[in-house]
């Protein structure tokens, strides 16, 4: 009697990633929007000195209580364990009742190549690659625009604890929860499934880095989170394993950390 576990459909996968996504980001607005309501914190707070005093002013003005309400980092890492709690733990259930195998399905494997290529990879697509893409789109967008989300996440890190937050978040967690979905899931299931059509290549990092990047709803970001996107996708596609789009993202993440954490810590 054969008991050998069938691999999960690739249409299963990609259905998979796109529930996982979305009971992330459910459990996330939901927990999160009700903690941050609750206690009155502002997500949009000044990140220089300039327009932190027009903001005192501005509440002066209208009789309001100065304050600086910006979400603890601490606070924000927490926010962010429903959003995980979904990008992984839908996967480890398929694990453990559906038959997905992480390596076999998802490409969950490294090497010790993996690390230096991958940081190499991701510096370079945010140091360089983003900044030529982004040259045509600046002629009509404020640069400091671009760069508030960013800004507003690391200005956060205000203290020892803070930066190790800022660190656990962005250079550590996002990294490997994303690439699970995205390009574990997504990716690889819509590769599979078109396989071995010619444009199961393309079509798999173009879908897959389009939802990632829509994921983070920021839509001047859209471009560049788009271009990571498809670089990790194609690195996976190449090596076969994970393990060199989590060392890409981290590269990409932890590039912006380092050059905009003195400004602000």
């Amino acid at each position: 009697m054969n008991t050998a576990v069938l691999a999960p459909a690739a249409s299963w996968r990609i259905v998979l990633g796109l529930v996982a996504l979305g009971v992330g980001v459910l459990l996330a607005v939901l927990i999160g929007g009700s903690m941050i309501q609750a206690v009155g914190w502002d997500l949009d707070v000044s990140t220089g000195d300039g327009a932190d005093f027009g903001r005192v002013v501005g509440q002066v003005a209208v009789d309001q209580t100065p304050d600086h309400n910006r979400v603890p980092l601490v606070i924000s890492v927490l926010l962010n364990v429903p959003l995980w709690v979904g990008f992984v733990g839908l996967p480890l259930w398929a694990r453990r009742t559906k038959g997905l195998d992480w390596r076999r399905d998802m490409g969950w494997s490294m090497t010790r190549r993996d690390i230096p290529v991958g940081l190499a990879i991701g510096v370079l697509t945010q140091a360089v690659l983003v900044p030529l893409l982004y040259i045509p789109i600046l002629r009509s967008v404020d640069s400091a625009e671009l760069e508030e989300p960013a800004r507003n996440l690391v200005a956060s890190a205000n203290s020892p604890l803070g930066v190790v937050a800022l660190i656990l978040l962005t250079i550590v967690a996002a990294p490997v929860a994303e690439e699970i979905v995205f390009r574990g899931l997504l990716f690889r299931g819509i590769f599979d499934m078109e396989a071995p059509r010619s444009f199961a290549m393309p079509l798999a990092i173009v879908v897959s880095s389009a939802i990632f990047a829509a994921s983070h709803f920021q839509f001047l970001q859209f471009p560049g989170l788009f271009l990571i996107g498809a670089v990790a996708a194609y690195a996976m596609y190449r090596t076969g394993r994970l393990g060199t789009a989590i060392w890409i993202h981290v590269g990409f993440n932890a590039t912006t950390v380092l050059i905009l954490l003195p400004e602000f810590y």
